[in-house]
C-alpha cells in the first residue's frame, strides 16, 4: 500500500466519524423536544393608576411613606449644665521644713569694772595708764569705734584683777596648749614668746633649772 492509498482511507475514515456525529446529535434534539413541551408565558399585568384596590396590596410602599413622616426629636443640652463632673482639684501644701533649733547663747559672766567720766582733756592712753589698763581693753570693753572720746561720756575700765581672772578664765576654757620645741629654743626664750612667766612654764611641764637645761629640739612643753 502506497502513501496515496493511505491518505484515502484516512479521508474516508474521518468523513464516516462526522457523519456518524450529526445523525446522533439531530435524534438527540428531537427527544428533547417532544419530552418538554412549551409553555405560554401568561402576560404581566400592570394596575392601572386609579385602581387602588391594587396600590393597597403593597404594604411596604405604605410602610415607607410612614416611615418618612416619622419626626425624630433632637436632644439639646443645655449650655449652663456640664456634660461631665470633673473631680474637685485638691491644692496640696508643700511641707515647710522645720527650722533647725538655735543652740542656745552662752552668756559671759559679768566682769567687775568701774567706771569713769571723761574729762577736759582726757584720752584713752592717759586714762589706761592711769587705771593700770591699756587702751586695747577700754576699746573692746565699750565697744569703742574709734579713739575719740567726749567730754562728759562715761567709760567702763576693767580693773587689774578683773583682767586677771578673765585670761585665766580664758585659758581654762580653752584647754592645755603644747610647743615643741626647736633648735635654738630654750625655756626663757619660750616663756617670753608666749607671754607667761619662765616659772610657770617650769610649773606646768614639772621642771627645774637643772632639768630645763636638759631640753632638747623636739620635746614637748606645755604652755597653757
Amino acid at each position: 500500500m502506497n502513501r496515496k492509498n493511505t491518505i484515502l482511507i484516512a479521508v474516508m475514515i474521518n468523513a464516516g466519524l462526522l457523519a456518524v456525529l450529526f445523525v446522533a446529535a439531530l435524534t438527540t434534539q428531537d427527544e428533547l423536544t417532544q419530552e418538554a413541551p412549551m409553555v405560554a408565558e401568561a402576560p404581566l399585568t400592570l394596575p392601572k393608576f386609579d385602581d387602588s384596590a391594587a396600590y393597597n396590596e403593597l404594604p411596604f410602599m405604605a410602610v415607607q411613606e410612614q416611615a418618612k413622616q416619622v419626626e425624630i426629636p433632637l436632644v439639646i443640652p443645655e449650655p449652663d449644665q456640664p456634660l461631665h463632673k470633673l473631680p474637685a482639684i485638691v491644692q496640696e501644701i508643700p511641707a515647710v521644713a522645720a527650722k533647725p533649733a538655735e543652740p542656745p547663747k552662752v552668756q559671759e559672766p559679768s566682769i567687775p569694772q568701774k567706771e569713769i567720766v571723761v574729762k577736759k582733756g582726757d584720752n584713752l592712753e592717759k586714762i589706761a595708764r592711769a587705771n593700770g589698763t591699756t587702751v586695747h581693753d577700754i576699746i573692746n570693753m565699750n565697744h569703742l569705734k574709734n579713739t575719740f572720746l567726749k567730754i562728759g561720756q562715761v567709760l567702763k575700765i576693767p580693773t587689774e584683777k578683773t583682767l586677771d581672772n578673765a585670761v585665766a578664765k580664758k585659758k581654762a576654757d580653752l584647754g592645755p596648749e603644747y610647743y615643741t620645741m626647736k633648735v635654738g629654743d630654750n625655756p626663757w626664750a619660750i616663756a617670753m614668746k608666749h607671754h607667761i612667766k619662765v616659772n610657770e612654764l617650769l610649773r606646768l611641764n614639772g621642771l627645774n633649772e637643772e632639768r630645763a637645761r636638759k631640753l632638747k629640739p623636739g620635746d614637748r612643753l606645755r604652755i597653757r
